[in-house]
């Protein structure tokens, strides 16, 4: 039996797990939230109304890209969907956080601060999602309640006049890095998709190829590369372009064309966030020691946040969340640098040095952090990591 995937082609998280099904060759059928039995017994059990959700063969329903994917790879291993080298493996776990920390503000940024170009689209395509048979105005009057929820999302992205020029630069070197990569290679470890790949989905189609300004961009400015979200939304894994292309991932723990390229922007844009925001929660949770396991952080679902911090990057101030979100994305990499041998740890801290992203490996976190019904929660004092989705 299918299962079923719960989302919106407007969606940034869906689209990475949208590929992610397709190209694994895991059955499904696609609904819409506005589907009653989301309402009925999906969101229902998930105590949660993001997307994407998943709805397993036997009824139960995982909210969340990451869990979604965690929970389905211990049954559908094969295929990898990390690449085998050591500083492959290595980078494609780091992009999980980093890629989101590259293109998730610039995706905010050319789909809500561009409301003439693209509201006519995106307010529309959300009203779908929830009354897809509806009319123009009930479909605006849900657009609109959607645009205002990502208003309220400014001041915690940082998005101030200042910044979103940086927003801009980082989309704009992105394109011209990935229309590079893929004139000879059809994804960032070579010839089959990785977890790095769905990740980079998530803003460059579910926002940045589909609203109309970010779209017009990258289809003059790098139309490879809006090629390629095409591609990625077929079960394929060779497309015409690349028709003889090896279905493997690079050999001899190499990176291909330019994945290594965008990895050093990705640490640009996006290294300095999460060891701050590890600082900022061991402080925190000393004074956590008698709450029990599966105490909420915040009530705050997947945003939970114990305040701010200013980073500057490209010589501009720029204000960011201490998201345990991210960091608990996070941690899955660190616990799998953890059971390394201590050579292959070596290998990795010393690639790292190399691009001064050896801080991302020296988190270490004073209690680990689960997911709990789609919360962040505490996990137990001085044990391993759990996920209790």
């Amino acid at each position: 039996m299918a299962v079923c995937l719960y989302g919106s082609f407007a969606s940034y998280w869906t689209a990475k797990t949208r590929c992610y099904l397709l190209k694994k060759s895991i059955p499904f059928v696609e609904r819409l939230p506005g589907h009653p039995r989301f309402r009925e017994h999906v969101r229902a059990n998930t105590l949660n109304h993001r997307i994407p959700q998943l709805e397993m063969a036997d009824g139960t329903a995982i909210q969340d890209s990451v869990a979604i994917m965690d929970a389905l790879e211990a049954q559908y291993p094969e295929p990898a969907v990390y690449p085998p080298g050591i500083k492959q493996e290595l980078v494609a776990r780091l992009f999980e956080v980093l890629l989101h920390g590259l293109l998730g503000r610039p995706a905010w940024h050319y789909r809500w601060n561009f409301m003439e170009e693209n509201y006519g689209f995106v307010g529309r395509e959300f009203g779908r999602s929830f009354k897809p048979q509806g009319s123009n105005e009930e479909l605006d009057h849900f657009g609109r309640v959607i645009a205002d929820r990502m208003e309220g999302k400014r001041a915690g992205l940082g998005a101030t006049d200042e910044v979103l020029p940086v927003f801009e630069s980082f989309y704009l070197e992105t394109l011209d890095l990935l229309e590079a990569h893929f004139i000879d290679t059809p994804y960032l470890f070579g010839g089959r998709p990785s977890v790095a790949d769905f990740d980079l989905m998530g803003p460059l189609f579910g926002h940045l190829a589909r609203d109309p300004e970010p779209a017009r961009i990258m289809k003059l400015r790098a139309p490879r590369v809006f090629r390629w979200t095409e591609a990625m939304n077929t079960p394929d894994i060779q497309s015409p372009e690349f028709a003889d292309f090896p279905t493997e991932f690079a050999a001899d723990d190499a990176f291909p064309g330019k994945t290594l390229d965008l990895f050093k922007l990705s640490l640009e844009a996006a290294g300095d966030p999460l060891p701050r925001t590890a600082e900022i929660y061991n402080e925190w949770v000393l004074g956590k020691v008698d709450e029990p396991e599966g105490t909420m952080v915040s009530k705050e679902m997947d945003e939970a946040s114990l305040g701010s911090f200013t980073s500057t990057v490209r010589g501009v101030d720029m204000r960011s969340g201490a998201n345990l979100y991210n960091l608990w994305v996070h941690q899955r990499t660190l616990n799998w640098f953890d059971a390394l041998p201590a050579e292959s740890q070596q290998v990795c801290r010393d690639f790292l040095v190399e691009l001064g992203g050896e801080a991302l490996v020296d988190i270490k976190l004073n209690r680990p952090l689960i997911r709990d019904h789609s919360h962040i929660a505490l996990g137990k004092t001085g044990g391993a990591d759990s996920d209790h989705e």
